[in-house]
């Protein structure tokens, strides 16, 4: 990877593939025995507000400068993680000078428990990530030969990836997912929320809402909730992160066939990883049809520790998902729709997540 100089900070060995497949248990299927040093340890957060090439403009603005409640999105997912207890510092990558005055503005002030550093943001959603999680590495300095890392103890540093857009975002969703983490047995782990979950923020007694795009899977059917814990220096194939995220739209049809070739011409194992790609967009179309699940239908369906198998081999990684029950962290400012939605249920849909974060207190 090209090396990127940024400006100075402001502060405010290979395994087989075999190695790659995962054990087939997510953490979020372990329960309390999946909690360990993740739940009592203080982590980075990566915040990505980058606005470059993939990214996508709302109403012609960038997504996390847009105003819900009166104040930028982006400073709702500092003031979440700020708050989480698991959060050691704050790493926001994006534009440096905007976001310096976003935070600076007098309606948009931070709690400041942990420290946040601002930097200057590359190209691309990986270029963001990689270069602030250098950042986070002791004694790094920008275009130091960041090898020198990968024989010592920062191959094991994971941080918090998470996205700016995402308003409802909660210390609550954001430490449930972190407990979770069992870091002794994996290196990546995605976070999911299931649909019955999301039904609460769907259009309902008159509100607008947000219906979201879900994958089906044979036990549920869930959505990604833009919280990513990860050891990057495990993450061998890392640069798939970034094709997978431009072509992140997978209702086109063009996007998913683009991956597929991509996947086909460049992977390992790739028929396995092909097939199990196509079962995920078939499952989604037999279930939009409303088709019943047949027995001739099944294999298209797959578990969801077959679908963590995949994951694992295409990144080169040991994968595997959390299941968090809030939802806030699910609902990013995709469209204008969306945008509207949120600010129109802003205050109701956060009470409706500090009730559940009560209920669960009082049953755990």
């Amino acid at each position: 990877m090209k090396k990127i100089d940024f400006p100075q900070e402001t502060p405010y060995s290979r395994r087989s593939a075999k190695q790659w497949d995962s054990s087939g248990l997510s953490a979020c299927e372990e329960g309390a025995e999946g909690m360990t040093d993740a739940a009592s340890r203080r982590l980075d957060v990566i915040v990505t507000a980058g606005d470059r090439v993939a990214s996508r403009p709302v109403l012609h603005e960038s997504k996390i400068f847009l105003p819900v409640a009166g104040i930028p999105a982006v400073v709702h997912v500092l003031r979440a993680v700020e708050r989480a207890r698991c959060a050691a510092r704050i790493f926001v990558v994006g534009n440096k000078a905007r976001l310096e005055a976003t935070l600076a503005a007098a309606n948009s002030p931070l709690q400041g428990s942990c420290p946040v550093i601002l930097l200057e943001q590359g190209e691309t959603l990986y270029d963001n990530v990689w270069n602030a999680f250098l950042h986070t590495l002791p004694g790094y300095s920008p275009g130091a030969d960041w090898q020198r890392y990968a024989d010592t103890d920062a191959a094991d540093k994971a941080v918090l990836v998470m996205s700016g857009d995402i308003p409802l975002a909660t210390p609550y969703e954001i430490d449930e997912f972190v407990d979770a983490c069992d870091l002794s047995r994996y290196d990546y782990f995605l976070g999911l929320t299931a649909e019955p979950t999301l039904r609460y923020y769907y259009p309902r007694d008159g509100h607008p809402g947000v219906r979201m795009a879900y994958f089906t899977l044979r036990e549920l059917q869930a959505r990604q909730n833009n919280l990513h814990l990860v050891k990057p220096l495990r993450l061998e194939n890392r640069h798939y992160i970034q094709k997978v995220y431009n072509l992140r739209y997978q209702k086109k049809w063009y996007n998913m066939l683009k991956l597929c070739w991509e996947l086909v011409t460049t992977q390992e194992s790739s028929l396995r990883i092909v097939w199990s790609f196509v079962c995920l967009h078939l499952a989604r179309l037999i279930t939009q049809l409303g088709w019943p699940r047949t027995v001739l239908l099944r294999p298209f369906f797959l578990d969801l520790p077959m679908a963590s198998s995949m994951m694992s081999q295409l990144l080169r990684v040991r994968f595997t998902t959390v299941m968090t029950h809030y939802g806030g962290c699910a609902i990013d400012i995709d469209n204008a729709e969306h945008y509207e939605a949120i600010c129109a249920n802003f205050a109701r849909w956060q009470a409706h997540q500090d009730s559940l974060a009560q209920e669960l207190k009082q049953q755990a």
